[in-house]
């Protein structure tokens, strides 16, 4: 069972989520407190230094956020060294908590980043993947064609083939994307001006 603020959860029924955030803890606290027997070392006395590899693995993107705070408030003492791929963990975390690294010509290098005050608070995930974690793009290659077409007939004011990309941008755009407006509004400028 497991004491919730909603009172006792039997394990099983907890989100996969949160059950891997256990399962991090506990792992944490056996280690501690298995290798150190002789004297015994409880893991609330441990101050070392715990490496870990790919944090989010098995965490939805919400436990993904939360989850270096919640190990920073388990383990107070402990200073915690881990990669990971998730922006969500960077969007998270504090601008001293994050060295990004890169690599070029067979060899891993520091990249320069500037995260201001509040890290990546503030940044989408989208900027987080180009600017922190050196993705190219985040788009796929069928909008990038797409986007390519429409601006093309737009710059040569071709009505009928900017309007054959927006229709199938249109498809291809979440439902709430704000491009979307953008694109219709370019769309009827060289209508207007093709009539």
């Amino acid at each position: 069972m497991v004491n919730s603020p909603n009172g006792e959860i039997y394990y099983e029924y907890l989100s996969s989520g949160f059950k891997s955030c256990l399962s991090i803890i506990l792992g944490i606290i056996k280690e501690i407190e298995f290798r150190f027997k002789n004297p015994s070392l409880k893991a609330d006395d441990f101050d070392g230094i715990i490496l870990i590899d790919e944090l989010e693995l098995h965490l939805h993107p919400e436990w993904q956020a939360k989850i270096a705070d919640i190990l920073i408030k388990v383990f107070p003492k402990i200073q915690f060294i881990t990669a990971t791929h998730s922006p969500h963990i960077l969007q998270n975390a504090k601008p001293n908590q994050i060295i990004a690294l890169g690599f070029e010509n067979c060899r891993v290098y520091k990249r320069e980043i500037n995260s201001g005050q509040y890290g990546f608070q503030g940044w989408t995930v989208e900027e987080v993947l180009t600017d922190v974690m050196g993705m190219t793009d985040t788009r796929t290659e069928i909008y990038q064609n797409k986007l390519s077409e429409f601006n093309h007939s737009i710059d040569t004011e071709n009505y009928s083939s900017a309007k054959l990309a927006f229709d199938e941008l249109d498809k291809l755009l979440h439902s709430k994307n704000h491009l979307r407006k953008l694109l219709k509004l370019e769309l009827a400028s060289i209508r207007e001006a093709s009539e």
